[in-house]
């Protein structure tokens, strides 16, 4: 069978637009960051320190005291020269510092050795930008169309003031405030200010305020995704007595266990989705980054073109690799090989063993096997041409796994399905071609040979979309003329999307509620706060 006539995107056509980089070349980490943020809000994978939440509220309140236009331009580029002097009165205390925005070009300037350093903006996005989204989440702020944002009375005000209280007594702060005109300031007095502005230093009032924010007493409905997430990762820490990581908590996420505890397993539930949606996205990623390679590795780097046929039946030809991949994850024996496999019989075999222990909790199955989704794409990301078998791996664990919340239409799962078509979605996609594939039950190379050709297909018409909305730019790694792939010059490495849970594990060590031995005293009693929020919520 050609699997490529099956397959037939349009031919490419010079738009005259630059080629351009990107991530998500497949479009297909949309729907995990959907996910995502619908479980964890208030914190994004670009916010690493929670105490700029704090300098924003001040920066709110003190630009409202002044008098000034009501003006978000006016706003931003009085917060800019403000936050360029937090940064570098943070740096003379400790260059080493991380989670500070602008501290390169900041170091830059101190290396210079002058007495007096230069206070203009160090970043084109400063931090009263950046933040913006997890300020307004958390009910610290909101934005006023296009004025100065204003502070929610609650959350917002009482954080700007306690801030406020500590900085209105140094001189610099006050010429800062009000003197539009001063484009810079001694040494001496960033170090005065430094002392009271260390981003990794937070004050115990602060600190108190910001977690009423994050994990508060009396939520909104909304914001129960949210303490659910961080009670799990302090759940998490108390369970380990060490720091989680990130793997930590998508392994426990995914696990037949989860947390343990019915408060909390939910949660676990909706990030086990997120795992699933990671995963195919991660495997078909692998694939292209597969296919890419054997086009670059062309005697021409594929610049004349390379049939794509041939390109596919190539990497199918890595037998090894795909055996390897396979053999790992324990899906066959030594003796076996991706060549003696249907798709019949690898789903067979997939069903057989994650579903004979196993259970669902609303919709979502688990098994006790420890062929979970992280551990498949961790595989993936270091398989070569092995990710093409992978990727058809990646689907039936996905249908496995949530299959039946998809069927059900489970609403908390919709993200599952998130843009149907566009971004193979569970319902629209992954489900129907996976009864089709059964019902064909062709080799397994063959299948594999198929979602690569989609992957192509799927990276093209991403491209095409974005050149609909700018035509300047184009990302695309390829294009297609008749039988044939042209590579752009360019390569391409598959990756992960990155989640917020690295961030939200940040901020509880910042705030104190977890160290290098797991959950801390003050997390024990954030803790117990979060569980009974998330006990009311269900009780109501």
């Amino acid at each position: 069978m050609d699997i490529g006539k099956t397959l037939q995107p349009p031919d490419w056509i010079n738009s005259g637009a630059v080629i351009t980089g990107g991530l998500d070349l497949l479009g297909l980490r949309l729907p995990v960051q959907f996910i995502g943020g619908t479980l964890l809000d208030g914190v994004t994978t670009v916010t690493p320190s929670v105490r700029y939440l704090a300098f924003r509220a001040w920066l709110i309140h003190r630009y409202g005291q002044t008098g000034r236009a009501d003006s978000w331009q006016a706003f931003t580029d009085f917060a800019a020269r403000i936050e360029s002097a937090l940064v570098l009165s943070n740096l003379v205390h400790a260059p080493s510092l991380s989670g500070l925005i602008g501290s390169d070009e900041a170091l830059e300037r101190l290396a210079k050795g002058e007495p007096r350093v230069q206070i203009s903006s160090l970043v084109k996005s400063p931090a009263s930008t950046i933040y913006t989204g997890p300020s307004d989440q958390l009910g610290i702020s909101k934005m006023r169309d296009n004025a100065v944002p204003g502070l929610v009375f609650e959350r917002g005000l009482p954080l700007a003031q306690s801030v406020n209280r500590r900085l209105e007594r140094i001189p610099v702060v006050e010429r800062l405030i009000h003197q539009d005109d001063l484009a810079e300031v001694s040494v001496d007095d960033l170090r005065e200010l430094g002392a009271f502005v260390r981003i990794d230093q937070i004050p115990d009032d602060e600190r108190d305020l910001l977690l009423s924010a994050i994990v508060p007493a009396a939520p909104l409905p909304k914001e129960r995704a949210r303490i659910g997430t961080y009670a799990s990762l302090l759940a998490l820490a108390s369970k380990l007595k060490a720091q989680p990581s990130e793997s930590n908590f998508f392994d426990t996420v995914c696990s037949a266990d989860r947390f343990g505890e019915p408060l909390i397993d939910q949660v676990a539930d909706g990030w086990a989705t997120y795992c699933v949606r990671d995963a195919i996205a991660v495997t078909q990623e692998s694939v292209l980054a597969a296919v890419m390679g054997e086009i670059l590795g062309q005697p021409d780097g594929g610049l004349a073109g390379a049939d794509r046929d041939a390109v596919i039946a190539a990497l199918m030809e890595r037998v090894e690799e795909h055996d390897s991949a396979l053999r790992d994850l324990g899906i066959i024996s030594s003796g076996e090989s991706v060549t003696d496999l249907t798709f019949r019989g690898l789903e067979d075999r997939l069903r057989s063993r994650l579903s004979a222990a196993g259970g669902t909790t609303t919709g979502i199955a688990r098994w006790p096997d420890k062929l979970i989704e992280p551990l498949l794409y961790r595989r993936a990301l270091k398989s070569g041409a092995g990710a093409l078998s992978l990727a058809v791996v990646a689907w039936i664990m996905a249908a496995i796994r949530v299959g039946d919340a998809v069927r059900e239409n489970v609403v908390e799962y919709g993200g599952l399905s998130y843009q149907g078509w566009r971004r193979l979605g569970m319902r629209d996609v992954v489900l129907p071609e996976l009864e089709r594939l059964r019902r064909e039950n062709r080799p397994l190379r063959e299948v594999a040979a198929e979602l690569a050709f989609r992957t192509v297909q799927q990276h093209l018409q991403i491209t095409w979309s974005r050149l609909q909305v700018d035509l300047r730019r184009d990302v695309a790694l390829l294009t297609a003329e008749g039988n044939k792939w042209f590579a752009r010059g360019k390569g391409f490495v598959a990756g992960r999307t990155a989640s917020r849970i690295q961030q939200a594990l940040g901020w509880l060590s910042q705030l104190k509620l977890i160290d290098s031995k797991g959950i801390t005293a003050d997390g024990q009693v954030v803790l117990k706060r979060a569980y009974k929020v998330l006990a009311e919520g269900m009780a109501a």
